[in-house]
Formats: structure tokens, C-alpha cells, sequence
């Protein structure tokens, strides 16, 4: 079978195009880190430093919706091992504590509040537990198994597992060897539907925390890729917040390109995913980060068009702070950024495209365009390499991948009869499922 084959025989299941279809969506990490002023907890701070009697879930799920968030992800369980639900394997949770007076279930209360106003439910679940003392033996698999069973039993629909690639010594000197296999296998049994994302097989991690893209994001790559010792060993290692701003960035230039793909015996579709904290560091609350380091809106919205529309998704954390309120601060940038991705397509122009060949036009009556959208049909594989846009003649944008969705914002607002696309290169025809103008 020839390279053009084999690359458009690869297509994502209906699980990671349900998953990209979600676009942007929300971490929210909390628990005693978010009392300690630690990142990562060691494992031996008492349950009752969790000192909150109770938290309205509803508001946060009510906030985040308005930025335009389609889900959120909880960490219910951090490397310091204290579960944010009541779990039935472990002491260490929120059961002992003060939180609904030993009665309160933060996870459940989160998903229920997800389902009453429409947004997704999802699971960050660390497999590092400086808690747990059979960590560094198999019975610690066996301890990490039970309580994914329960977190995918006990709490609705998951539409993903977030796994984080940190792994450190347990109390007893020895690092786990996670068994990942048996982890994907429980998933798939019990939440046939969740896309298992980071260190999973449905969607990767981009390389780097601070929001940078590549100018070629393709879904399709090798699937040696797919080595989640490799991607633990890629990920945050050292404590501490101000680590995130050494230069980290583990990205390849392409992942994807056809000289690379060549050379593969086995190709698998898996799309990336870019996750930033809404501050420039830390994933946890803490006040200095709020009034030093918030991401200005100029950079959320550059993050989401080079993110959700450049064949990705945005994953962005906003951590509450110690009374359980999500900062005004973070909600109101979010917010302007929406404002501001949504003005880019206020005005969108109501033209027929017309498609031969490889190239697709639109008549635009001389209206003014500022922004072209393009999408591919990715159930049959993503196939654009490059591709030109001309309005009455000049070229106006020049780009490479498309898949699931390319954002194109031009240089100078054009005022013109008619717009061209023309796939310059593409991995047999081109299937493309629309292309939208905007003034």
C-alpha cells in the first residue's frame, strides 16, 4: 500500500471527533494544594488543612459556561493522593474533613452541576500518589484500578481521562510502574465514550505549557509516538510553579509531515490537545499569581486561534482560591477574549461555495473579508498540506494543514468579488466539509 494510502486510511474514532468538537473546555485544579500554597503536595499534610465547609458548584459551572466553555476537567485526585470524593480504597479524601461535615463529595457534586447546565464532566486522575503505601509495588496498580472503577461507576458520563506524566518516588523509596494498559482497558469497559487524554491513546499533549503551536498541526503521526514513558518523561519533573517558566518545549517542528510518515510502519490518528493555566505559572491558586501573572486577553485569544483553530483543542485552568470562588479576575479575561474571538465572526457573509477539483469559490458581491474558516470532513483523515487563499486574483493568506479547523485571519481586511481556496498539496483529494467567510 502506498503513503497516500495508508495516511488517508487513518481516521479518528467517533469518540475524538466528539472530543475536538468540544473545542474549548476547563481544568480546575483544587484541594490542599490550594491551602498549602504547594504545587505539588507530599502526601503528609492532614485532611483537615482542606478547611472549606462548602462549595456552590453551580457557580463555577455557571462562570465557565459564559467564557465559552463547553466542559470541565476536576482534579479529583493529585500527586499528593487526597481524593477531592470519598473514595472507598483510601482515608486520605474529603470525607475527613470538614466539608459538609464529613459528608461531601466535591466530584459528584461538580458532575451533577455539569449535567443541570449542559457542559461535559471530566477526570484528572494522578497516578503519582505520595500517599498511598503500596505505591511502588503492583498492588498500587491494583489500588489505582479500583478507584478509577469507582470514579467511572459512581459519577455519570466522562467524556475524558486527563493522566499526567509526573511519577516520583512513594514514601518507600520506589517509583511505580504504571500499568498503563489495564488503566485504557478499564476505561473502555466501563466509559466506552471518554477520551483518554496526555497519557492516553485518543489525545496528546502539544509539548509545552506556555500556549506555543505549530505552524503544521497534523493528527495523523507515528504510532511509536504513542510511548507514555516517553511523554511522562517529556512532562513537568521538578516542583514548584516558577518552574514553568524555564524553557520547556518539547515539540518536534512537524509531527506529521509525509518525509517523516514515510519511514513509519504504523500510523494512528492523534490529535493535540494545548493546556495553559490562566496565570503564566502554577496550576493551584495563589493570590500573588492573580493580581502578578493572569494571561492578558491578547494572549487567550492568540492561544485559541492557535489552538481550536489550528487542529487542536484549548484546555484552560482556572483554579479557585481557598473560599472555593473562582477570582472575578480570571472569569472576567476569559470573558473579553470571548467577546473578542466572537467579534472576529460577527459578520459572516452568506455566499455559495463552489468546488472543482482542488480549488472551491465564492462570490462575495464586493463585500469586505477579514477572516476565512476552513474545515476537513476528518472522518476521512486529515489530507491538506497547503493551501492558498486569493481575493480577485492576489494572494491575501498562505497556509499549510487544515483538518478539523483552521482559522484564517488575513493581514488587512479585503474588499473583493471573489474569494478562491486552492489546495496546493494535498494526500489524494481534498474533503473538505465547509468554508466560511466573514467581514
Amino acid at each position: 500500500m502506498n503513503l497516500d494510502d495508508r495516511l488517508v486510511l487513518t481516521v479518528p474514532t467517533e469518540r475524538q471527533i466528539a472530543f475536538q468538537q468540544t473545542e474549548y473546555y476547563n481544568f480546575i485544579h483544587f484541594g490542599l494544594n490550594t491551602f498549602t500554597k504547594k504545587e505539588w503536595g507530599n502526601g503528609k499534610v492532614p485532611p483537615s488543612a482542606f478547611d472549606i465547609e462548602d462549595i456552590d458548584t453551580d457557580e463555577w459551572v455557571k462562570a465557565l459556561k459564559e467564557t465559552g466553555s463547553n466542559g470541565i476537567i476536576i482534579t479529583a485526585k493529585h500527586h499528593d493522593g487526597f481524593c477531592l470524593y470519598p473514595s472507598k480504597f483510601t482515608d486520605y479524601t474529603i470525607a475527613a474533613t470538614r466539608y459538609r461535615k464529613g459528608k461531601g463529595d466535591l466530584v459528584k457534586q461538580l458532575q451533577l452541576s455539569c449535567e443541570k447546565y449542559g457542559l461535559k464532566f471530566g477526570i484528572y486522575l494522578s497516578p503519582w500518589d505520595r500517599h498511598e503505601k503500596t505505591y511502588g509495588s503492583e498492588a498500587y496498580n491494583d489500588f489505582f484500578c479500583n478507584q478509577l472503577i469507582e470514579l467511572c461507576t459512581n459519577y455519570g458520563k466522562i467524556f475524558c481521562f486527563w493522566f499526567d506524566g509526573a511519577c516520583g518516588e512513594g514514601e518507600n523509596g520506589k517509583v511505580q510502574r504504571y500499568d498503563w494498559q489495564r488503566y485504557f482497558d478499564i476505561i473502555r469497559k466501563l466509559q466506552p465514550d471518554a477520551c483518554i487524554s496526555n497519557c492516553g491513546p485518543d489525545v496528546r499533549w502539544i509539548g509545552n505549557e506556555h500556549g506555543i503551536a505549530r505552524k503544521k498541526e497534523y493528527s495523523v503521526v507515528p504510532a511509536r509516538m504513542q510511548c507514555y514513558d516517553k511523554v511522562m518523561a517529556q512532562s513537568q519533573q521538578k516542583e514548584g510553579a516558577f518552574k514553568m517558566l524555564a524553557k520547556i518545549d518539547h515539540r518536534d517542528k512537524c509531527l506529521g509531515s509525509r518525509e517523516l510518515l514515510e519511514k513509519e510502519d504504523k500510523l494512528c490518528w492523534w490529535p493535540a490537545e494545548m493546556n495553559i493555566p490562566i496565570t503564566y505559572v502554577g496550576w493551584f491558586y495563589r493570590p500573588l499569581f492573580r493580581v502578578l501573572f493572569t494571561r492578558s486577553v491578547k494572549n487567550l485569544v492568540k492561544c485559541y486561534i492557535n489552538s481550536v483553530g489550528a487542529n487542536a483543542t484549548l484546555l484552560i485552568n482556572v483554579p479557585p482560591d481557598k473560599k472555593g470562588k473562582l477570582p472575578d479576575k480570571f472569569i472576567k479575561r476569559l470573558c473579553d477574549a470571548r467577546r473578542r474571538i466572537e467579534h472576529i465572526f460577527e459578520k459572516p457573509l452568506n455566499c455559495e461555495v463552489v468546488g472543482k477539483g482542488n480549488v472551491f469559490c465564492a462570490e462575495t458581491k464586493g463585500e469586505d473579508v477579514s477572516c476565512v474558516v476552513l474545515a476537513e470532513d476528518i472522518r476521512y483523515s486529515q489530507r491538506v498540506e497547503r493551501f492558498t487563499i486569493k481575493a480577485d486574483g492576489k494572494t491575501v493568506y498562505e497556509g499549510n494543514t487544515v483538518g478539523y479547523k483552521k482559522i484564517c485571519i488575513l493581514k488587512k481586511t479585503v474588499k473583493c468579488g471573489r474569494i478562491e481556496v486552492t489546495v496546493d498539496d494535498c494526500r489524494k483529494e481534498p474533503h473538505l466539509l465547509s468554508i466560511k467567510l466573514y467581514g
